[in-house]
């Protein structure tokens, strides 16, 4: 699920794992953990093929810290505004 709220606080992430249903990820304290997808991406094979390329480049995305979601926006762009 990608979430839009600007109050939400994240972590840096770098994807290790890009699985067909699934995501692993490691944090910059070197911690393991799994990158929840929303349903509708869990079906979408260019979100799944753009995660596995994120991946393979090394880059860093931010998540939430609490549900590990990713986020609508990255840290470089401006939040959205509602």
């Amino acid at each position: 699920m990608l979430l839009d709220n600007s109050e939400v606080e994240t972590i840096a992430v770098q994807l290790v794992d890009v699985s067909e249903s699934k995501m692993t990820a490691k944090t910059e304290n070197n911690e393991m953990i799994q990158i929840k997808p929303s349903a509708i991406a869990k079906n979408d094979k260019s979100f799944w093929q753009s995660m596995k390329d994120i991946a393979k480049a090394k880059i860093w995305l931010p998540v939430t810290k609490g549900t590990h979601q990713l986020l609508q926006y990255d840290w470089l762009s401006a939040t959205p505004s509602l």
